[in-house]
């Protein structure tokens, strides 16, 4: 039978909830990114770098609503990034694992890539447009991911083994890396849409959207077949639907308010209710992206504690069984085979 210890977490729990906190920040941070898309205020300043406390040196008569859109962007961009500095120490000193230290630092490099990306959005903005804007969207969700595997890794949940069986593992595994190749491709050729209005772009978000539909519908029932899938999954399993749903229902209201009204995308000028509709559509598809993120990552915790089973199982080493770390025979069996000679 499987080992079903209950193990340590590898992080104090405090820093998980450091990490959990990164997150959120991180849907704060994109959601303003989702404002800024949507109103097309990207370039409302274009002087960059600037500092955090920008806001507190203006005078509030000058500036427009895209201005401080912009600028409060900018600063949840700076407060994310000192959330992950502290994020990437804290697990260099009190992570139980070189690859989640590992995983810190790789989060803050990633940050900075994507403070850096913002910026020449906003300096070559003249020499590439918008081309800048969607590299920027679309590298948003993967740190954003990134975050959400750390939070995942740092958790009791992940530190808890499962009664999965290795093939039964394996099978969930594909599933839910599957559907997260999904949702990422879905999410590029969304970014692509909203920034470029690419007609080529528009059709594949369309058509990846059942493609989506179907790899939910597939992990769901597989976990759901499953009673111990269930116990470890059902719940992100049960939000994967109903986010879904919800997400359809958006999409289609989004798209008929950019493309169905006849009236070019680029000239429409943009209420406050189709904003909340495309920043709460933008939201969904990275809460969908993070549960299959970790789905995948929680699929992988499984301790099988015979050498023979699963080699591909993630984060959990194999016993070695070999005869050269077996130790010197005992006494009584030297005699034993004395005796038998």
């Amino acid at each position: 039978m499987p080992d079903t210890r209950i193990e340590q977490p590898l992080v104090p729990r405090a820093l998980h909830w450091w990490a959990v906190l990164t997150v959120a920040a991180t849907v704060c941070l994109l959601a303003l990114g989702a404002v800024v898309t949507t109103f097309r205020v990207g370039m409302a300043d274009p002087v960059w770098p600037t500092y955090p406390w920008h806001l507190l040196l203006i005078s509030y008569d000058e500036p427009s609503a895209g201005f401080l859109i912009e600028h409060t962007h900018r600063l949840a961009g700076y407060i994310v990034g000192c959330c992950v500095i502290v994020l990437a120490v804290w697990l260099a000193v009190a992570a139980r694992g070189g690859w989640l230290k590992q995983l810190g630092w790789a989060a803050l490099v990633c940050v900075i890539l994507q403070g850096v990306l913002g910026g020449f959005r906003v300096r070559l903005n003249a020499l590439v447009g918008t081309d800048l804007a969607a590299i920027h969207g679309i590298f948003a969700q993967v740190v954003f991911s990134l975050f959400v595997g750390i939070a995942v890794c740092t958790s009791r949940a992940f530190a808890r083994p499962t009664t999965l069986e290795p093939g039964e593992a394996r099978s969930l595994r594909r599933l839910a890396l599957t559907l997260t190749a999904c949702t990422f491709l879905q999410l590029v050729w969304g970014s692509l849409t909203r920034h470029t209005f690419h007609p080529l772009a528009q059709r594949l978000h369309f058509l990846t959207a059942f493609v989506v539909l179907a790899a939910v519908a597939w992990f769901v029932k597989a976990v759901w077949d499953s009673p111990a899938a269930r116990e470890r999954l059902g719940f992100a399993a049960l939000l994967l639907s109903v986010l879904v749903a919800l997400q359809i229902m958006l999409g289609v209201e989004a798209w008929l308010a950019r493309f169905g009204t006849g009236e070019l995308p680029e000239l429409q000028q943009v209420t406050t209710g189709q904003a909340a509709v495309r920043t709460a559509h933008v939201l969904i598809g990275s809460w969908l992206l993070a549960i299959s993120v970790s789905c995948t990552l929680l699929v992988g915790r499984v301790r099988v504690p015979h050498a023979a089973a699963d080699a591909g199982n993630l984060f959990e080493p194999q016993p070695r069984t070999d005869a050269i770390h077996a130790g010197p025979p005992s006494a009584a069996g030297v005699h034993h085979l004395e005796a038998s000679a």
